[in-house]
């Protein structure tokens, strides 16, 4: 009879210890994506600021960028492009363990929250696994990093034909308005 109450106090305790454990990973994981999440603004924030100072400095008259720098002028966005698919990339891999956790508390504690991942992944439609750990579609090719850079190098690329007159069939040149 005594032993029945050890192992049943014994159950409690390891199952409180797993639960504690569980809790504190989580939680560490949700505070080491959301911290991704401030690399990856100040990243964008910096490739943004950087091709915006191109732009202005390629609509001023009186600054004269050689004609051969032109393709140099695409290196920005694409660094910073490759900069902030890396963070991504990285950051997802911590995506899959949050679900296992979430699942855990959901079957084996009946828990209904912490469902952080879990809604957010339900209201996007997004899966909770890394595409095989594969960099370019965690990375380079992820909604969230590429559509910022792929807009940059369409209007740097705009602008550089503007510059150039290539487009004057639209009527007086973007750079003498």
């Amino acid at each position: 009879m005594t032993r029945d109450i050890n192992n049943e106090n014994n159950d409690k305790k390891l199952w409180e210890f797993e639960l504690n454990l569980l809790k504190q990973e989580y939680f560490f994981l949700e505070t080491t994506i959301e911290d991704y999440n401030k690399q990856i603004w100040a990243i964008k924030a910096l490739g943004l600021t950087a091709t915006g100072a191109v732009i202005v400095l390629m609509m001023k008259k009186e600054i004269i960028i050689p004609n051969n720098a032109d393709l140099l002028i695409f290196a920005i966005p694409i660094l910073f492009w490759a900069l902030e698919s890396q963070w991504k990339h990285f950051q997802r891999g911590f995506y899959h363990r949050v679900a296992v956790i979430e699942n855990i508390f959901n079957e084996n504690f009946n828990f209904q929250s912490p469902n952080i991942y879990g809604s957010w992944q339900h209201s996007f439609h997004r899966s909770a696994k890394p595409y095989h750990v594969n960099y370019w579609k965690d990375g380079v090719f992820n909604r969230s990093v590429s559509v910022t850079y792929i807009l940059e190098i369409l209007l740097l690329t705009l602008l550089l034909l503007f510059r150039h007159n290539f487009l004057n069939f639209l009527g007086k040149s973007f750079m003498n308005l």
